[in-house]
């Protein structure tokens, strides 16, 4: 009896229901990357003093799990007749030199090398991680 029971009763069409395709927006747009490079150079350029030019730098986007910045390399070039107690002078303020930066803070910033280049000019290597500032 069990076996006629299922055969006669009707059957069931599932309809699947279709809605259209909605695009994945975040609900608030990420603001654009701060650049603060610029403002660096400018600001080493015044602690290394006149006679200091920038041979090379670069930037290279960074982050963390909690943090969005930038790494940053510079080489200073110090010349004239006392570029060796100047490059002296900057390598033990810069670690203590308090930049500032609008947007941006300086998290590190360290000196990777002290060379002598031509005509007794002095190359420091500079190394310094920003973190933007929300």
């Amino acid at each position: 009896m069990t076996i006629t029971a299922l055969a006669s009763t009707p059957r069931r069409r599932l309809r699947i229901l279709r809605r259209p395709t909605e695009s994945i927006r975040p609900a608030m747009p990420r603001p654009e990357r701060r650049d603060c490079h610029g403002r660096l150079i400018a600001s080493l350029l015044g602690l290394a003093g006149e006679e200091a030019s920038m041979d090379a730098a670069s930037l290279r986007p960074w982050c963390s799990a909690t943090f969005v910045g930038a790494q940053h390399r510079f080489t200073l070039r110090l010349m004239g007749e006392d570029a060796a107690h100047q490059a002296g002078l900057l390598t033990d303020k810069l670690p203590e030199a308090g930049m500032t930066l609008p947007g941006h803070i300086v998290a590190d910033i360290v000196v990777d090398a002290v060379r002598t280049g031509e005509q007794g000019a002095v190359l420091i290597d500079i190394a310094a991680l920003t973190i933007e500032d929300w």
